[in-house]
């Protein structure tokens, strides 16, 4: 077995926040597919845990693969290791879910390479408190997602073939901070004041649209080059949103050559620092069996 894998990136077909807990926690209404665009994680068994990565302040004990690992090895008492390699394709904090799919594909493989033989609800179930985003990658398919990001079933909507375009400016968005932006300034225009816990009316089984997401105008404030390079991207396009909380926006296009037109505008405009041309996929990349 080769010791390269995959860690795709992720987009949200949309993005709805339908409450929020008392701890803090925010619920959700969410989807998500998976991009043809992926950091590459070298992996090898080794006799101790190692994590480096192609941006050296992200090597170390404090990226999340490492600490989701470690707290692995603990937990089922494995005596072996592993060394890590992650060469960085997709950008930081930009809504893509980069580190979370890290940590997903190196859970995976360890899980594998260990021999743990983890099934994916138990790998789900330990990854959840190390990050919102992980198990969508661990789910294997494009999915819904509700409660706090860990209640994943299969996506029944079509999902969009066109040629696509996934592009950032530059700037990153902190999760953190769009979630207390938009707790702060629109979740209380958004509620539904008559519903218990103000939670919102149309997560009660209603459908929202291709592209809806409520932390996109939270984002475009904390982000200022982010609504230049939306803007630019609906003009163009079939159809442009944000994904997660920013500031990754992507584009569906009629054809490649519309595709192309559109990133050869952003580039000459210098809107972005990141794109990507390309296309969803409906299946992690990652051909691993998790539970052997």
């Amino acid at each position: 077995m080769t010791n390269l894998y995959l860690a795709p990136a992720k987009v949200n077909l949309h993005l709805a926040v339908t409450d929020v807990r008392s701890d803090g926690y925010h619920e959700l209404d969410t989807s998500f597919v998976y991009v043809d665009v992926a950091d590459e994680l070298q992996i090898v068994i080794a006799e101790d845990l190692k994590v480096t990565c192609s941006i050296d302040e992200l090597s170390g004990e404090k990226n999340l693969v490492f600490q989701v690992l470690s707290a692995f090895q603990k937990y089922f008492d494995v005596s072996l290791g592993l060394h890590v390699f992650i060469d960085k394709k997709l950008p930081a904090q930009a809504g893509l879910g980069g580190g979370s799919s890290d940590a997903a594909t190196a859970l995976m493989v360890a899980n594998h390479l260990w021999r743990v033989g983890c099934d994916t609800e138990t790998l789900m179930a330990f990854a959840t408190p190390f990050g919102a985003d992980i198990p969508c990658f661990l789910f294997g398919e494009a999915c819904y997602a509700q409660g706090i990001g860990e209640k994943l079933t299969p996506y029944t909507k079509n999902i969009p073939q066109e040629q696509i375009v996934v592009a950032w400016p530059g700037e990153g968005v902190s999760t953190a901070a769009a979630f207390a932006h938009f707790d702060k300034k629109y979740f209380h225009a958004l509620t539904d004041e008559k519903a218990k816990a103000k939670v919102r009316a149309r997560s009660d089984g209603g459908s929202f649209e291709l592209g809806y997401n409520d932390l996109e105008q939270s984002a475009i404030e904390l982000c200022s080059p982010l609504e230049t390079l939306l803007s630019e991207m609906q003009k163009k396009s079939v159809r442009a949103w944000m994904s997660g909380s920013g500031s990754a926006c992507v584009a569906l296009c009629r054809s490649s050559s519309d595709a192309k037109k559109l990133v050869d505008d952003l580039t000459e405009k210098a809107l972005v620092s990141w794109v990507h041309m390309g296309y969803f996929l409906l299946k992690h990349p990652l051909e691993i069996k998790i539970g052997a």
